[in-house]
């Protein structure tokens, strides 16, 4: 019994480790044959790799239009007026409306016997736009009589100006107006009117004044006798203006004709402006001598010309007719 015993531990240990042994080996093996399959992961159909994003184009914006930048736009004019004294020809221009300037181009032919300064038009001329009333200036230059000088008329213009509906005001409302419209509408003057008047007034016994022609003109006269211009006028009244020849035919002393007044149709009278004052040296002669007379438009009818030499103290007359 005591031999049993101990042979009975013995195969209990023996398959103890026996199991052990076998439960080691499955645990080797398992391993191995892990390590032989290949993984899920080995084994699947390699994914395909993700596509590229489509690449994003920003959309361009659209370039620009630029601003265009307003341009001095010409315009022309053919357009004549007469005002004291100038025969004024309008040929057009320009205006900047970015700088806000108009310029007006124009010739003036000079019919005074004086020379004058175009750039003293600016004194009464008006740039006439949405009733407002706007003084230019006028570019200088002297006219000789009988000659023509170009002139630039240059405004800068208010706000939202246009050249259509502008006018050229040249003389006030109440004077004899020229009026030039810039959008080539006709242009409106009043037109001097040229008498045939010739007479001689006797002054004494030697002195002596003949008319050799004459003009009805809606203008003033400034100046003197022998050299004359024209100014603005009040539109009731025109200006008689007569030319004349003074002599004296006294051999030894100078005479002195120092009066000249017209008596109108409805009886009042005007003296010359220009003053009258002609010296005709003894047996002499001063020639192309002007006087003036403002009388009441249209200055028609029946005058009587009276002038006065001073060393005799007599007095010569003279009738005419203006139709």
């Amino acid at each position: 019994m005591s031999v049993s015993r101990p042979v009975t531990g013995l195969i209990a240990l023996c398959l103890i480790v026996g199991a052990c042994s076998g439960s080691g080996a499955a645990a080797s093996a398992a391993p191995s044959e892990a390590s032989s399959a290949p993984s899920a992961s080995a084994t699947a159909a390699p994914s395909a790799s993700p596509s590229a994003s489509p690449s994003v184009r920003p959309t361009p914006s659209p370039t620009p239009t630029p601003t265009p930048v307003p341009s001095a736009a010409a315009f022309s004019l053919d357009s004549t007026v007469w005002w004291s004294g100038y025969v004024i020809h309008v040929t057009g221009g320009t205006y900047d409306p970015l700088k806000r300037i108009l310029k007006v181009e124009a010739t003036f032919m000079n019919t005074a016997t004086a020379q004058t300064e175009v750039s003293q038009v600016g004194n009464d001329l008006k740039v006439v736009w949405n009733g407002q009333f706007m003084p230019p200036s006028v570019s200088p230059g002297p006219v000789p009589v009988g000659a023509t000088a170009a002139a630039e008329i240059s405004l800068q213009t208010p706000k939202d100006f246009t050249v259509a509906g502008t006018v050229l005001a040249f003389g006030a409302p109440d004077e004899h107006q020229a009026l030039v419209p810039l959008n080539g509408d006709p242009a409106t003057s009043e037109q001097p009117t040229s008498l045939t008047v010739a007479g001689t007034l006797k002054m004494g016994k030697y002195a002596a004044f003949a008319v050799t022609k004459g003009i009805v003109i809606p203008a003033a006269c400034i100046g003197y006798p022998d050299r004359i211009k024209y100014g603005p006028l009040k539109k009731d009244q025109v200006s008689i203006v007569l030319w004349g020849t003074a002599t004296s035919s006294d051999p030894t002393n100078y005479a002195y004709i120092d009066q000249g007044f017209v008596l109108a149709p409805d009886a009042t009278t005007s003296a010359s402006n220009p003053a009258v004052s002609f010296s005709p040296p003894p047996r002499g002669t001063i020639r192309d001598l002007g006087m003036c007379f403002a009388v009441a438009a249209p200055g028609s009818g029946s005058y009587t010309l009276t002038m006065h030499e001073s060393r005799s103290k007599a007095s010569g007359t003279f009738k005419f007719v203006i139709p």
